[in-house]
């Protein structure tokens, strides 16, 4: 990887957040993202361990998450109920979409709930 790149990369922890994820969408063999994957990690978690008054709480919850387990990974329906909770806490949220949001995950929840009900009897 270029120097450069990694370099400016460093300097933004959402990127290289995304960089991590993006890592787990390789083959098998790609040795530049298996690279890019054990690079990222270290990172984020020297990230974690650094000065506790400098790190964003909302992004600090994001890393331990993708570090736990991709988010690709995860049940689809689950992760955005969580992203959502975590939506809710950043400073610049769209109150409008955060509302679609939740509306749409209550809906479909119920759908699934009543599927599951009449499934039961």
């Amino acid at each position: 990887m270029s120097s450069d790149f990694m370099d400016s990369l460093c300097d933004d922890i959402k990127g290289m957040l995304s960089l991590y994820e993006s890592t787990y969408l390789g083959f098998e063999g790609e040795n530049t993202l298996d690279e890019a994957r054990a690079f990222t990690a270290k990172f984020l978690e020297e990230y974690l361990e650094g000065d506790k008054d400098e790190i964003n709480p909302i992004l600090k919850q994001q890393v331990v998450h993708s570090l736990e387990l991709p988010r690709h990974w995860r049940v689809t329906r689950i992760e955005s109920y969580w992203y959502m909770n975590i939506y809710e806490r950043q400073g610049d949220v769209n109150p409008t979409l955060l509302e679609l949001a939740k509306i749409d995950f209550n809906l479909v929840q119920s759908t699934h709930q009543t599927d599951i009900r009449k499934m039961s009897r």
